[in-house]
């Protein structure tokens, strides 16, 4: 979420003497405006449908000048909320994101710029929005809760902070506490099986954005809806991927783990997610997918696959090779380096690069296709199949014959 507001308060105007008891308590705005003193400044919000108006420059403290709209007619723009107040009470607190929060006008602009990720929850105000203590993204201050305690009358002595429900001192999020961003609330669209998409503005962290993918709206992101109930604090489940190694349960949303979805077992994962392995089984560096948010990290060793095909293939077990491509493939040296396994070539199992290619054959005649290893049991059609314009190892596989797709891998739909 976008930084919001409060400067540290409000600030110089928080101490002094205490306020005459006969006009209220004055606050780090001044004294008190009645309804008809505020009526007499020049309205503003008008745009936010937010109840607001222009106070002088003077009686605005320099530390929050920035964090509040300018008056066209000068001043700056305050909520009426706290003009009624001076801004001597605190505003009301409320849930926001599974923590403590505070209702703060759509008249602020932070406010105003991430009202579609929040919610009026409790809040009274006709346009206050319950704004959260902590960044539920990537656990900041949002400094919208500093008003709990500068928000006060002068001379007096803020409140305690407000309890959080999830413990801080704990990397998971507490399971008893509400979820971190509730997209079922929040009417966010779905973006597969659960999964949601959020504004990508809300994601700052360049590397995790670069790890999701965009949904149709290319203003958003693809998140599975574990990361959201949690706010990213959670330890995805261990598993038993491909060939045995230990891995984790992720989402098939994660265009990492759906690049690899046909190669990775369910094993004990919801249907939704795909247990992929803690090292990459070609050549056994880490993969990253046990080194996410609370996870301590793999346990066990990495278990690569063992080569075959002159070391242009790798053994994998046949649990992990859908059933209408095991005819592709032949054992060789996996019936014993690895048995129960069959020879696959390595860029079959990371999906590519497949080059395109032409190629002339008899009957075929000249035809165009993708560069396709020669580890691969091409059968009786092996014997018509050119090498063409492909590196020495490789056969170029027609992409279509007699006008028929062939569904060579890294053709065309």
């Amino acid at each position: 979420m976008k930084r919001w507001l409060v400067a540290s308060c409000v600030l110089a105007a928080c101490s002094g003497s205490a306020p005459p008891s006969d006009e209220g308590c004055e606050g780090p705005l001044g004294k008190p405006l009645s309804a008809s003193g505020i009526s007499a400044l020049d309205a503003c919000c008008q745009a936010q449908a937010g109840a607001a108006h222009c106070l002088g420059s003077d009686k605005v403290p320099s530390e929050i000048q920035p964090f509040v709209e300018t008056c066209a007619s000068g001043g700056y723009c305050i909520p009426d909320s706290f003009l009624a107040t001076g801004a001597s009470e605190p505003p009301a607190t409320c849930t926001a994101f599974g923590g403590p929060g505070v209702c703060l006008s759509k008249c602020i602009p932070q406010v105003a710029e991430n009202q579609t990720a929040l919610r009026p929850e409790t809040c009274t105000g006709a346009d206050e929005l319950c704004v959260p203590c902590t960044n539920p993204i990537d656990g900041t201050d949002t400094h919208a809760c500093d008003l709990l305690q500068l928000a006060t009358c002068v001379g007096e002595e803020p409140p305690p902070p407000s309890a959080t429900c999830d413990d801080p001192a704990t990397c998971n999020y507490e399971a008893g506490c509400p979820p971190v961003i509730d997209a079922t609330a929040l009417g966010l669209a779905a973006c597969g099986a659960d999964a949601h998409c959020l504004d990508a503005a809300l994601i700052t962290d360049p590397a995790q954005a670069s790890r999701l993918a965009k949904c149709d709206d290319a203003t958003k992101l693809c998140v599975p809806d574990v990361f959201l109930a949690t706010g990213g604090k959670f330890t995805p489940a261990t598993c038993t991927s491909v060939n045995g190694a230990e891995g984790r349960c992720l989402s098939t949303v994660l265009p990492d783990v759906a690049a690899q979805a046909t190669l990775l077992p369910q094993d004990t994962c919801a249907a939704s997610e795909r247990c992929t392995p803690c090292f990459d089984p070609l050549d056994g560096a880490s993969t990253g997918a046990c080194n996410l948010s609370c996870d301590a990290g793999p346990t066990q060793p990495a278990k690569p696959f063992a080569q075959c095909c002159d070391a242009r293939a790798r053994c994998v077990p046949t649990t992990s090779i859908p059933d209408d491509q095991e005819g592709n493939l032949s054992e060789q040296e996996c019936a014993d380096a690895q048995p129960g396994s069959l020879c696959v070539p390595n860029e079959i199992i990371t999906n590519g690069p497949f080059p395109t290619c032409n190629a002339s054959a008899f009957p075929i005649g000249n035809y165009t296709g993708v560069c396709l290893s020669d580890c691969l049991d091409f059968g009786i059609q092996g014997l018509v199949i050119a090498r063409g314009s492909c590196d020495s190892g490789f056969k170029c596989a027609p992409c279509e014959t007699f006008g028929q797709p062939t569904g060579a891998p890294g053709c065309p739909p």
